[in-house]
């Protein structure tokens, strides 16, 4: 056991750097152009540094004691490396209060990497659990999970040295895995749970017993339940504080919300029963946030992916819902999809400066990245690819929109709303729509959802000139005070360019980050 002396004994840091013990539970990995206290205080996590150095030192396999504790946070969770004494490693993550339910996170991110069929059926390299608790109030006073140090290195410390033939061998392997995970034969849409953490056994669904022989695990909805969940979803949300600035006519009120909602809920079930559908809905498990930072890699050979780590927030979800670019391999603007569509460089590329002949250069790059996913899909995992590639947006985009209606808007999902009502016959659907517009109700939803596409390009603008993403995150003290600089400058060039179709007062608005 640690006594309470011996925490005063264990070093602490942050990616290397020393902190003291109280920064173990603030966020001191980064900086934010916008709302900068508002951001800390969303990832502050106290909790009792002791009783975690005890649960870890009760899961190694000697029992030492605690030395040190290196932070290493996310936007979503504190990731403690912590090493014992005799030199034993282990991963202590702690969700930080804005990631997820209460409890349910925890829950389902330890079942995913307890699940014995990954593990046993796939190839997929996942870190082993070695202890979690999802309740709140137990002695460490937050929720954790114990694991296994990933093995390797993480991807973005080499991804720039890799050789095309390398990146190729990578993107293969990723496919690979998410068809194993498609593979996985589950009886319903959620997140997946051990059965003793849904105490209400009318919300649970068990697995077949071919994918779990123990009776251990169980999960969620149909399709139709699994949109109309979604759609709740954005209902509970309507509770919490706007996040950033946004435009009160796109976004709506909680009424709208709440109107806009309830429509959605009335196509639905007649959505969810196109036969397109029905043939890509599929209950898939998949990793959504495959960056660079989530995947490791050997250190001797830098294309074999040796584990896969952040499996906070993963669900089973239907495929045509579940199939998108990893966040490395996203095309860049201008990508045409299709097996087809070789991607080239520009043809006045002789003709470029050499700034410019370099970004035609990267995005081309990031082109055949797309490309190589793309085709590698078809290859390797082609119901996935059905699903992505072959489907019609109507359809897919009510369930990709109705969910996030409080952090985007009402404007998306009204659009797709219209979007069914004037294709509902096209669709093949005998009965009438369940929901209907006038012509000046879809003309409205038409300026706003223009206004709105104007709206995510000086968001776009804003984020692509600074480098940050939405919270305005960057990294160290040096370039988060070059970019608070540079950032009102950059806004005077984004009115001059917007000029032609806002005011002055109307592109501030929407600037992401006020200067």
């Amino acid at each position: 056991m640690v006594e309470p002396s011996a925490v005063r004994q264990i070093s602490f840091s942050c990616r290397g750097a020393s902190i003291t013990d109280d920064q173990l539970f603030e966020y001191t990995n980064g900086h934010f152009l916008a709302d900068e206290e508002q951001q800390r205080r969303k990832r502050y996590v106290k909790f009792d540094v002791q009783e975690l150095c005890n649960a870890v030192s009760s899961v190694t396999k000697d029992g030492a004691s605690v030395c040190s504790i290196d932070k290493m946070e996310g936007g979503f969770s504190k990731a403690l490396l912590m090493t014992t004494e005799t030199g034993h490693e282990v991963i202590a993550k702690l969700p930080n209060p804005t990631a997820g339910r209460a409890r349910y996170l925890t829950a389902s991110e330890a079942a995913v990497l307890q699940y014995d069929i990954v593990s046993d059926h796939t190839t997929v390299p996942v870190p082993k659990v070695l202890d979690w608790n999802d309740d709140p109030l137990n002695a460490v006073g937050a929720e954790y999970i114990i694991m296994e140090k990933a093995p390797g290195i993480q991807l973005h410390t080499v991804y720039g040295d890799l050789q095309g033939y390398q990146r190729l061998q990578l993107v293969e392997s990723l496919t690979k895995f998410e068809r194993e995970l498609a593979s996985i034969r589950f009886p319903a849409y959620g997140s997946l749970y051990l059965r003793h953490s849904i105490n209400d056994a009318s919300k649970r669904v068990a697995l077949d017993p071919a994918a779990d022989p123990t009776a251990s695990y169980c999960i969620g909805f149909d399709l139709s339940q699994f949109g109309l969940a979604l759609a709740r979803r954005s209902l509970a949300r309507t509770r919490l504080p706007v996040a950033g600035n946004v435009i009160p006519s796109i976004h709506g009120t909680k009424q709208d919300h709440e109107a806009v909602l309830n429509s959605a809920a009335k196509v639905l079930p007649l959505v969810a029963t196109h036969p397109l559908l029905q043939q890509r809905c599929k209950a898939a498990l998949w990793h959504h946030d495959l960056h660079l930072g989530n995947i490791f890699v050997s250190e001797d050979d830098h294309a074999q992916i040796t584990c896969i780590i952040d499996w906070q927030g993963v669900s089973i979800s239907p495929l045509f819902c579940q199939d998108r670019w990893p966040i490395f391999l996203r095309p860049p603007e201008g990508y045409r999809e299709g097996l087809s569509e070789i991607p080239k460089m520009p043809e006045n590329y002789e003709d470029l400066d050499k700034d410019d002949q370099l970004l035609a250069g990267l995005e081309h790059g990031e082109a055949i990245a797309a490309k190589a996913y793309e085709a590698t899909t078809h290859m390797y995992n082609h119901e996935a690819y059905n699903a992505r590639f072959c489907l019609d947006e109507t359809l897919r985009e009510l369930f990709a929109k109705i969910g996030d209606t409080w952090e985007d808007g009402i404007t998306p999902l009204q659009a797709r709303l219209v979007k069914i009502f004037n294709s509902w016959e096209k669709m093949g659907f005998t009965q009438s729509c369940p929901v209907q517009f006038a012509s000046a109700d879809i003309e409205s939803i038409s300026r706003q959802n223009h206004q709105n596409t104007i709206f995510q390009e000086v968001q776009a603008l804003a984020r692509k000139c600074l480098n940050t993403d939405t919270d305005g995150w960057l990294r160290s003290s040096q370039e988060f005070s070059e970019k608070r600089e540079r950032n009102p400058v950059l806004l005077q060039l984004a009115i001059g360019y917007f000029g032609n179709i806002m005011s002055a007062d109307e592109v501030k608005a929407m600037w992401p980050f006020p200067p």
